[in-house]
């Protein structure tokens, strides 16, 4: 007598049960990697972004963080003697990052080379208090 089905045998790795296709799109994958660097006077953060192109990247600062956004748009075209076949995939992605320290996001800078985004803030430098002295009554 079976207990189970077949689809569900007491020897099947349980692992795999749930586990998706390898041609499964990576929906649950579309973040990036973010390094935040304090450079002393300056804060430096830095995005990896390989294989994209400057005009698929968007950035906007505010004074409490900066949002980076990705948009990606791939159309590919397989054409053979006995098949045709073409793909399509849209996504975008965004991640925000709060800045640690204050930043003077009038001066930043963008530069975007080897798959890498480095933005660099310099820091606010607040103005020194001056001391002040109390008459004892």
């Amino acid at each position: 007598m079976r207990y189970w089905p077949d689809w569900f045998r007491r020897d099947r790795d349980f692992g795999n049960l749930f586990a998706l296709p390898a041609s499964f799109p990576a929906f649950f994958d579309r973040s990036f990697a973010v390094d935040v660097k304090d450079k002393g006077d300056r804060l430096e953060v830095e995005a990896e972004l390989p294989g994209l192109d400057r005009d698929q990247i968007e950035v906007e600062v505010t004074d409490s963080g900066v949002a980076i956004a990705v948009k990606v748009e791939e159309d590919t075209e397989d054409k053979h003697a006995r098949y045709y076949r073409r793909e399509r995939s849209y996504g975008r992605t965004e991640r925000f990052i709060a800045f640690p320290v204050e930043v003077d996001i009038d001066q930043g800078k963008a530069a975007y080379k080897d798959g890498i985004l480095r933005l660099t803030f310099p820091k606010k430098r607040k103005e020194r208090e001056q001391g002040k002295k109390l008459e004892i009554e």
